[in-house]
């Protein structure tokens, strides 16, 4: 049961480590702080899972850094791959997109994140493995339950909130995507496509009931767009480059609102 523990232990600690790693890179280029993961907490759970499996299958090359490397490019690029293929089955959406990469597949993975990969797991394997588990090892065996059950229940919590809010948001990119699309019906005699100038030109191309109709769309279409709670907007903002599989127009005019808030812009 110790052995678990530690495993578990060493997930929370490579999650962690991730999270740091990814939320500097993506922050000093745009000057501010990104809460970059999946959670909202400071951990990015395939970080983790890829620290135990290299961890776990990765020891008989630890003496080879060649072979070590290598298998470390193939291993952590498949959990990426899988990772985005589940994110986008369950969630129908793409939280991460390499496509403008070279060397990518389907903008799931790309050569280039992938040789980063295997150099952190040659540095992790040599060099942070074993520190961690002097460290791990070190604790107290009646302390250990309270620290490895601690961190559960923070997982557990931490994923039934976010799932929560991702649903939530899901729920909110459908219902925008319905009123764009109805706008558009109602309003196909219009020759423009952008909304706002839609919304200028209807007073004088249809009858006043479906005038009042369409701009009661546009008051739900406009109160959707700008009411964002804390975590949809964490979430947003944490994957910059996140796509809808089914409703990315909307999720585009959301990401565009959140933007234009952040910069006091006013949309017509």
């Amino acid at each position: 049961m110790d052995n678990f523990r530690i495993l578990f232990l060493l997930f929370t600690i490579y999650s962690f480590i991730g999270w740091l790693t990814e939320s500097i890179f993506c922050s000093v280029p745009v000057g501010k702080f990104i809460n970059r993961g999946f959670l909202n907490g400071p951990f990015c759970p395939i970080y983790g899972v890829g620290g135990i499996a290299v961890v776990s299958l990765l020891s008989p090359f630890e003496h080879n850094v060649i072979a070590l490397y290598v298998m470390g490019v193939l291993i952590t690029t498949l959990i990426e791959y899988i990772t985005g293929f589940a994110l986008e089955l369950v969630f129908h959406t793409k939280y991460w997109d390499y496509s403008d990469q070279k060397f990518n597949i389907q903008g799931r993975i790309c050569l280039q994140n992938s040789l980063l990969f295997g150099v952190m797991c040659v540095v992790g394997m040599l060099y942070v493995q074993p520190l961690l588990m002097r460290l791990l090892l070190s604790i107290p065996t009646p302390v250990l339950p309270f620290i490895s059950g601690g961190f559960m229940v923070y997982f557990i919590c931490d994923t039934v909130i976010t799932v929560h809010a991702i649903l939530q948001l899901n729920g909110k990119l459908s219902e925008l995507q319905q009123i764009l699309d109805e706008i558009k019906e109602r309003a196909s005699a219009a020759t423009t496509g952008k909304f706002e100038n839609l919304q200028a030109a209807i007073g004088n191309l249809i009858d006043e009931d479906t005038k009042a109709y369409l701009y009661s769309l546009f008051e739900k279409k406009d109160k959707i767009e700008t009411e964002n709670k804390l975590l949809q907007r964490r979430i947003i903002k944490a994957f910059p480059t996140m796509k809808s599989i089914r409703n990315n127009e909307s999720l585009q005019r959301i990401k565009e609102a959140i933007q234009n808030k952040a910069k006091g812009i006013k949309r017509g």
